[in-house]
């Protein structure tokens, strides 16, 4: 039987990848989103680099290639099976760029705690001949909402 947080995350990706999710810019994105891998604390996936993404110059935005270290990043966290994480840091590197039209690929893994925080550590790859575009770090510390439920002298209007 299949972890249940390995199904919750290959949905959640899925659902991205076909343009439905609750984040605009997550759908934007990652929509076209090709799942390779999704196991316990790693991702392996295929992005196609759309007109939505690029900057003027036809290339991949720095911005663009950053939220989705992050999303990737951060599907590794959740797939661990550890609940919720928020993002705490990002650092990230670029040695390349992709062109409109072209397919790169992302792996994230899951590489380290540090008390209650996890890292991961994000690769971006031309598909094509492999060159490295960018690497991240990115450590997620768990997310705990507490509701306070207090008596209110509000209107009800």
């Amino acid at each position: 039987m299949e972890d249940s947080t390995i199904l919750n995350t290959t949905t959640y990706l899925e659902a991205l990848a076909q343009g439905n999710g609750l984040s605009e810019i997550e759908v934007l994105i990652l929509q076209g989103l090709e799942l390779i891998h999704v196991g316990k604390g790693i991702i392996r996936c295929k992005l196609l680099v759309t007109d939505r993404v690029v900057g003027d110059d036809g290339t991949s935005h720095a911005g663009v290639i950053t939220a989705v270290m992050d999303a990737i990043g951060a599907a590794s966290v959740y797939s661990t099976g550890d609940g919720l994480h928020s993002s705490v840091d990002l650092n990230a590197s670029f040695y390349s760029t992709a062109k409109i039209h072209e397919k790169v690929e992302v792996e994230a893994r899951v590489k380290g705690t540090n008390g209650r925080l996890k890292s991961s550590v994000i690769e971006i790859r031309r598909e094509r001949d492999g060159e490295l575009i960018a690497t991240g770090r990115l450590w997620m510390a768990p997310l705990s909402l507490k509701v306070k439920h207090t008596a209110s002298n509000l209107s009800k209007l």
